[in-house]
């Protein structure tokens, strides 16, 4: 079977890393970069592909963020089932384009939100659906990150037009986590910061939320750490206390008997030592074995259809900022980013 990765950079070397031992698969790459000669892949080109009316089955959309409706509706369009990753697009009348044709050719369509295949993170939903920590009081997330001025160097890189800032690229994650286990939002107020010297949108980020089901959360990200520190959600129940945190996500604690104590079971080592692990886990393997095989679902619900509301949510938040507003309700309309 023929697979295609499109971009080449820290996520599409990750992936084929992933796949370079599945031997069913002939991998092709998509780069505007000159790769060197590999015998475990061979480099492409749109035009070949169009002239030579080349198939694939799945394709791997790793390019840049604000390229992904454009690479993902041509596979689409030429019979592929796509995987993108975050962001999956930018605009939302794009995220409904892609969710249409997937659904009319009945061809998988998903995103990569590879931290809800975490133990850690697996473990805290099992603990809400449990209902283990009683009536929960308050959820605190905060993500402490480093992104220096040469990461945002290139083109596309922390521009509203084809990226977005700290909470589109890097914290998507965070805030997928805290929607994806509390509920949906039902307001919600937002401050942020922007170091212009270094990029266009903003690189802090401070956000309440109240929660359709009376949750209130708080939420706060930055790439202005002087390194890469952690994620973590802080959750205060009637009954307890737990902790997700790590670099990604990755370890799990509860309180108990007057200490909080780390449950290795539920806990993974996502050192910054472990490359582009460091920072994106083991998920990606996970969903892989899902979406690989024919006709399968994803047991995390990363079909775009399902995460829809996730991009509503993020264009609500940025037309916020951007109208000086200071609250909010989540909104379907475009905003700044992607235009």
């Amino acid at each position: 079977m023929n697979i295609v990765i499109v971009g080449f950079g820290t996520a599409g070397k990750h992936y084929f890393n992933l796949l370079k031992s599945r031997k069913k698969f002939k991998i092709f790459v998509i780069d505007k970069l000159s790769l060197p000669l590999s015998d475990k892949f061979k480099q492409i080109s749109f035009d070949e592909i169009k002239k030579n009316k080349i198939f694939f089955d799945y394709a791997i959309i790793a390019s840049p963020s604000g390229l992904h409706y454009k690479h993902a509706f041509f596979f689409l369009k030429h019979g592929s089932n796509v995987i993108i990753e975050k962001p999956f697009v930018l605009r939302l009348d794009h995220a409904k384009k892609l969710i249409n044709i997937s659904i009319k050719k009945k061809l998988k369509c998903w995103t990569s939100l590879q931290n809800r295949y975490n133990l850690a993170t697996s473990k805290l939903k099992s603990e809400i659906n449990s209902k283990s920590l009683g009536k929960i009081c308050l959820v605190d997330c905060m993500m402490l990150w480093h992104r220096n001025r040469k990461y945002y160097s290139s083109n596309w890189r922390g521009k509203y037009a084809s990226d977005g800032g700290v909470l589109t690229n890097q914290a998507i994650h965070l805030l997928d986590t805290l929607i994806f286990n509390f509920g949906k939002i039902s307001s919600f107020d937002v401050y942020a910061k922007f170091n212009k010297s270094k990029l266009e949108a903003e690189d802090l980020i401070i956000i309440n939320f109240r929660h359709q089901n009376g949750i209130l959360s708080s939420f706060k990200a930055t790439t202005r750490a002087n390194r890469n520190y952690r994620s973590a959600i802080d959750i205060i129940g009637e009954k307890g206390r737990i902790i997700v945190k790590g670099i990604s996500l990755n370890t799990f604690s509860k309180f108990k008997n007057n200490h909080l104590m780390l449950n290795k079971k539920f806990s993974e080592n996502f050192g910054e030592n472990l490359g582009a692990a460091g920072g994106m886990g083991f998920g990606h393997k996970k969903i892989l074995d899902e979406f690989l095989i024919k006709d399968k679902k994803s047991s995390k619900k990363l079909e775009i259809k399902e995460n829809y509301y996730l991009l509503k949510v993020i264009h609500s938040i940025y037309n916020c900022i951007h109208k000086s507003k200071k609250i909010n309700k989540i909104k379907n309309q475009n905003s700044i980013l992607g235009k």
